[in-house]
């Protein structure tokens, strides 16, 4: 019996790249899976493998910069699953470009998706958490929210945004028995628009995926800091 047997997973960004990874190896853990993304064909496609594992799918075709359809998502999810045990936060975009050349258009894409995405996710789901006293977030940020690079202002502004932000929200979730992690990734290979500045050394998707079933095995009373990822060179 897998590991995440009877527990429910929502994931965003779940039609490709880490939060595919991600999907794939929740159900083969035994997980129920609700799974958007803003393609419907990579969707299915996605949903047709994972359900390969005996697990079942939902896929919903929204971008999680709209809160009213992430809210009807979480609530859908909610009315099918009885339930979300486990949140993940890997939908994600980025833009580059020097400041002073900056599209104000890219940049508000940038935030509004990475971060301004992240906490609607999180604040759909919190309340349901919160009655049941029980949850799991992981969000995905990057190592950009760690450190600036020329032509990253957005997406570094957007990732640290996301590391503070879950650093606040796991204070206000840990009297609920609600426990929230980040995971700081390097350069991985994925589909990904990578920076000018992205390492030709990468990670590969699987990474990043054992460094999510690390925090889903630890107990809730373990601290541990962002989890940062670099390839190894």
């Amino acid at each position: 019996m897998g590991i995440l047997k009877g527990q429910v997973a929502l994931i965003t960004g779940g039609s490709s790249g880490i939060g595919e990874g991600i999907a794939h190896a929740f159900a083969q853990e035994g997980a129920d899976l609700a799974i958007i993304a803003r393609n419907p064909l990579r969707l299915e496609r996605a949903a047709s493998k994972l359900r390969e594992h005996g697990v079942r799918v939902l896929t919903f075709s929204a971008d999680v910069r709209d809160e009213r359809k992430i809210q009807e998502v979480v609530r859908e999810v909610i009315s099918t699953f009885d339930g979300i045990d486990i949140l993940v936060n890997s939908a994600g975009t980025g833009r580059y470009a020097p400041v002073a050349e900056m599209d104000l258009d890219d940049w508000k894409t940038v935030i509004e998706t990475n971060l301004t995405g992240t906490f609607i996710c999180c604040k759909a789901v919190m309340p349901h958490m919160m009655e049941r006293k029980r949850g799991r977030i992981i969000n995905i940020s990057s190592v950009a929210g760690k450190i600036g690079f020329a032509t990253g202002s957005a997406y570094c502004a957007s990732k640290w945004g996301v590391i503070g932000f879950s650093r606040s929200l796991a204070a206000e979730a840990k009297p609920y028995n609600i426990r929230v992690d980040v995971i700081c990734p390097g350069t991985v290979d994925t589909p990904f628009p990578h920076s000018p500045a992205a390492s030709e050394l990468m990670l590969e998707v699987e990474d990043v995926v054992k460094a999510v079933m690390f925090l889903l095995s630890l107990p809730g009373r373990a601290r541990v800091e962002d989890i940062v990822m670099h390839p190894n060179v």
